[in-house]
Order: C-alpha cells, then structure tokens, then sequence
C-alpha cells in the first residue's frame, strides 16, 4: 500500500492549481473562469474517488466517469445555472477542470492514497469553484 498519491494524480493536482493561477492572474476580473474550473475538476475528482474505489481492475470507468462529469456539467449549466445564459465559455472552464483530473486519476488504485486525496481535494475544489462563479 503505498502511502501517497499516485504521480499522474499529483502532477494533475499541480496542474490544476497553476490553471488555475494562471486563471487568477490573466483574468483577474472573470472570477467565474477559475470557479467553473475549479468547480469542473473538483466535482469530478469526487465523482472518480468512488469510481476508483469501487472498481480496481479497469480505466474505463474512470473514462467513464470523466464524461459522465462533462455531460453533468452540460445539464448543469444549460438548467440549473443557467441565471443569465448558457455559456460555453463556462462549459468549456469546466470540461478542461473535469478532463485534467481525469487524466490524474486513470492510474488510481484503490487502496493507495489517489482515491482519498481525490475525495478530500474534489470538495475543496468544488467549494473553492463555487466561491470563485458567484462571488
């Protein structure tokens, strides 16, 4: 059992908070950019711990499971949030969050620290994402 994270999923960790730096930094005025961002990867960093957890011996679900949280983050922003208008910039912030974690997570195992780190970082993200799209 190894103790930390698998390296694919912290490169992708790393990753995502310089996206989102960078987000912060180029667009300073367009919080909602990081937050969708945020919000995209951390939804689907919790999403695939349980993914990663309950099924070990394939990827697929965890391909799986990244498209299921794109298409979720389709509904989401055409209903749900749809407060002003559909945004594709928006879908697009989100997908990208949603895609880069689950780059991170094809190589989890579940009993070493990727489906953990991934459920605790997925909610910190997520409450982070939502901060940033409507603060």
């Amino acid at each position: 059992m190894s103790r930390w994270p698998r390296p694919a999923l912290t490169l992708a960790l790393t990753l995502v908070v310089l996206v989102a730096v960078a987000y912060g930094v180029l667009f300073p005025d367009r919080t909602d950019y990081v937050g969708h961002f945020l919000a995209g990867a951390g939804g689907t960093l919790w999403l695939l711990a349980v993914v990663v957890e309950s099924e070990p011996r394939s990827r697929w679900p965890v391909v799986v499971g990244v498209l299921s949280a794109v298409l979720l983050g389709t509904f989401a922003e055409a209903t749900v949030f749809k407060l002003a208008e559909f945004d594709p910039v928006d879908l697009a912030n989100q997908s990208l969050g949603a895609v880069l974690v689950g780059l991170g997570m094809v190589d989890g195992r579940p009993h070493d620290r990727s489906a953990g780190v991934a459920g605790v970082l997925g909610l910190v993200f997520l409450v982070a994402g939502f901060g940033y799209a409507f603060g």
